[in-house]
């Protein structure tokens, strides 16, 4: 079944989390948090879950590994919501938080703590003791309207914030240091553009922080339920000039991440429902346009990461 995916910190090791019908397509269900070695993906660590582990597309922040490599962090729905801390060291489960009504671990910078989207336009923030249990929960006030300007789920952290993108094209960039998050920012980048263009897929936003450049994947004549189409177009986006420098065109990429390097960037893209990845260079002295060189096909390629 469905996997989810993350690279931890040191970037030397990846998890997945799992789930295992006893006959392979049905029966009960078996749920593992597996550690693997990123250059040999020999699996070193085996931790069974609870097996209400969230059966759902490969996605950010569904799994979590905390800055130390200490705490796996695994979004749960059976449908009620929860997340389940995992202690790497010892290989166990230590705690179920609930977080009802909410979606999503976005692991602050500082401290024991993450937080959760919630169906309400808020955030919850849910706060560690140092043996993974829960001290304390806090809900903002509404950083996002739920009806007419829905969050994807994938975020990016700039200067310390995360920004998240609307289905219709908007940034909204939210503060979580304190006890609660904090709205901090919110605009669009489609304004004033013809064709109706708003971001699709699902790894939609890609930063490269050297430049402070936003990349996401763009569709045409939008509507509603089109936010997973795949992209038409990457767009380069200026995030402190608030402008889109320049507009490549691709084929219906779902997911695209790029490197963090200053001259010469490297983007990639995955269209998940063809199973490809794409390759494409980035340059910095052409508003950023991005130019294909090459592409690999992969059945079932999804997430991406890059190191």
């Amino acid at each position: 079944m469905t996997s989810q995916f993350a690279l931890g910190p040191d970037e030397k090791f990846g998890y997945s989390s799992s789930a295992f019908p006893e006959r392979i397509t049905y029966g009960p269900i078996k749920a593992y948090l597996q550690k693997f070695d990123v250059k040999t993906l020999e699996t070193t660590q085996e931790i069974e879950l609870p097996p209400q582990m969230a059966q759902t597309a490969a996605q950010q922040p569904a799994l979590a590994i905390s800055a130390d490599s200490k705490w796996a962090f695994v979004q749960n729905a059976t449908p009620a919501t929860s997340v389940s801390v995992v202690d790497l060291t010892a290989g166990e489960v230590v705690a179920e938080i609930p977080n009802p009504g909410c979606w999503g671990i976005y692991l602050a910078e500082e401290g024991s703590k993450f937080s959760s989207l919630c169906g309400d336009g808020s955030m919850l923030t849910v706060q560690l003791t140092s043996k993974g249990k829960l001290k304390s929960q806090a809900y903002s006030d509404q950083v996002f309207d739920v009806e007419s300007e829905p969050l994807f789920v994938h975020s990016v952290r700039i200067d310390g914030d995360l920004v998240f993108s609307t289905y219709d094209g908007k940034f909204v960039t939210i503060s979580d240091k304190d006890k609660k998050a904090k709205l901090l920012d919110s605009w669009s980048y489609t304004d004033g553009i013809e064709g109706n263009w708003a971001p699709g897929g699902y790894e939609i936003l890609a930063y490269n922080e050297p430049n402070g450049i936003m990349f996401v994947p763009m569709h045409p004549d939008a509507e509603d339920g089109s936010h997973k189409f795949g992209a038409e177009e990457i767009w380069a986006i200026d995030m402190k000039e608030k402008k889109v420098l320049y507009r490549s065109h691709v084929e219906h990429m779902t997911h695209i991440v790029v490197t963090d390097d200053a001259e010469a960037p490297v983007l990639f893209g995955v269209n998940s429902h063809g199973g490809s990845v794409y390759r494409y260079d980035i340059d910095p002295t052409a508003k950023f346009a991005a130019k294909y060189t090459g592409s690999l096909e992969i059945q079932d390629a999804g997430y991406l990461v890059v190191e």
